[in-house]
């Protein structure tokens, strides 16, 4: 994970931090020793986590019973067991860890002012940054159960954004790779994936989306152009992509003119849409609506492109806002086919910029693990906002169940729409 190296300081001790204490007992069925004597406390074992609660940093000091037989029986010493931890072999609590997630992708705090923050349990940034890469690992099954929601329903979405990552193999530090953004899976399985790529990006794409059939908002980059070669995909091109082009000329050229005409036919497109949503209309009324509406609109409009195009120069901006338009004009239809379909990747770009903000702080990735840590954790924290749940929350309540994880059924559980927190 990316931050600023800081050579640690020496352990400080923890005697005046606040204290909670958790007694961990033993089984009831080890209490009896062989002889038939109830073992008694004989004292405990002791070992401390750092915890957090909600603006307050504490130890947990965790006791687990040593219990023994009074007349010394041989082997009858018993010790309560650890419980199941998702990183057994650290010294923080999930609600710790769930902070430091939350609070550097969620509420964008660079890991060095958290550092300062934990000064007094002495967590060092380099600690933090590694329990998020470890954390990758466990958390997998629960990314990959979200792909298959979304390769499962039959409309997605896919935009990408750029990530400079330091330590790739074969590449300089400064070449950028990308973080793929794809929404998907139906209304009540709403699913938001992020995915790290740094090469050969065309065949990844068309290797994610394997087994998908069905619609894909996407824009023109060049990434996606392997799927419009799948019959089984329908790719519904972006409108807002289009109108920017119009738009852009607008701003420079303020005499009415021909870009100016353009965006009039989107603004009444866009006033169609907005009508039925404020109708909270069903995706099949929004379909016939659009029929009825949008369709003879997007009619005149490639009457209009048809017209004017020839006249265009062709390497003007102008002229290539209306080639933009002109050779996708089958995949800008594609929303008219069905109501659940949207006429931009809007939402999807919603997406991309929390991504965005949050990279203004980090800046960057270090190393390849890093990268993959930084999209699964927010992938599920912005799942979990899609479903209106806490990202600490939801994340305290998955890094303590995960570790008892042991079925497919187990790991669905924890999915954002079934998790009872």
């Amino acid at each position: 994970m990316p931050e600023h190296k800081r050579r640690k300081s020496k352990s400080k001790n923890t005697d005046n931090i606040p204290r909670d204490i958790v007694v961990i007992p033993v089984a009831d069925e080890d209490r009896v020793c062989n002889c038939g004597c109830e073992k008694q406390l004989v004292r405990y074992e002791t070992s401390e986590r750092y915890d957090y609660q909600p603006e307050i940093y504490s130890v947990l000091e965790e006791r687990r019973e040593i219990i023994a037989c009074p007349k010394g029986c041989e082997g009858s010493l018993q010790t309560a067991p650890l419980p199941k931890r998702v990183l057994p072999k650290i010294k923080a609590t999930e609600a710790l860890l769930a902070h430091i997630i939350v609070s550097k992708l969620h509420n964008r705090q660079p890991l060095y002012h958290l550092e300062k923050y934990t000064e007094m349990v002495n967590i060092s940034r380099e600690t933090m940054a590694r329990w998020m890469i470890q954390l990758a690992g466990p958390l997998q099954p629960l990314l990959n159960l979200f792909k298959d929601e979304i390769i499962e329903y039959d409309v997605a979405s896919l935009d990408a954004t750029s990530l400079q990552v330091l330590k790739e193999p074969g590449r300089s530090a400064e070449t950028k790779s990308y973080i793929y953004c794809i929404r998907g899976g139906p209304p009540e399985h709403a699913t938001i994936l992020y995915d790290y790529n740094f090469e050969r990006h065309k065949l990844y794409v068309d290797e994610w989306f394997e087994g998908f059939q069905g619609y894909i908002h996407m824009d023109a980059d060049p990434f996606f152009e392997v799927l419009l070669e799948d019959e089984q995909v329908n790719a519904v091109n972006c409108h807002a992509h289009a109108r920017r082009k119009f738009e852009a000329i607008t701003k420079q050229v303020k005499k009415q003119g021909l870009a100016h005409d353009a965006l009039q036919f989107y603004k009444k497109l866009y006033k169609i849409e907005r009508e039925a949503k404020n109708k909270a209309m069903t995706s099949e009324q929004r379909y016939h609506y659009r029929l009825e509406h949008s369709k003879p609109l997007l009619d005149k409009f490639k009457v209009w492109l048809d017209e004017h195009y020839p006249l265009t120069l062709p390497k003007s901006y102008l002229g290539k806002a209306m080639e933009y338009c002109l050779k996708r004009w089958d995949n800008f239809l594609c929303f008219l086919k069905d109501g659940r379909l949207e006429i931009d990747n809007n939402l999807t770009e919603q997406e991309i910029k929390p991504i965005v903000i949050a990279r203004k702080n980090f800046m960057f990735a270090d190393s390849v693990k890093g990268a993959y840590a930084l999209c699964l954790h927010f992938s599920l924290i912005r799942t979990a906002l899609a479903h209106k749940l806490s990202p600490y929350k939801y994340y305290k309540a998955i890094l303590t169940r995960i570790p008892h994880c042991e079925t497919v059924e187990d790991y669905e559980a924890l999915l954002p729409w079934n998790i009872q927190l």
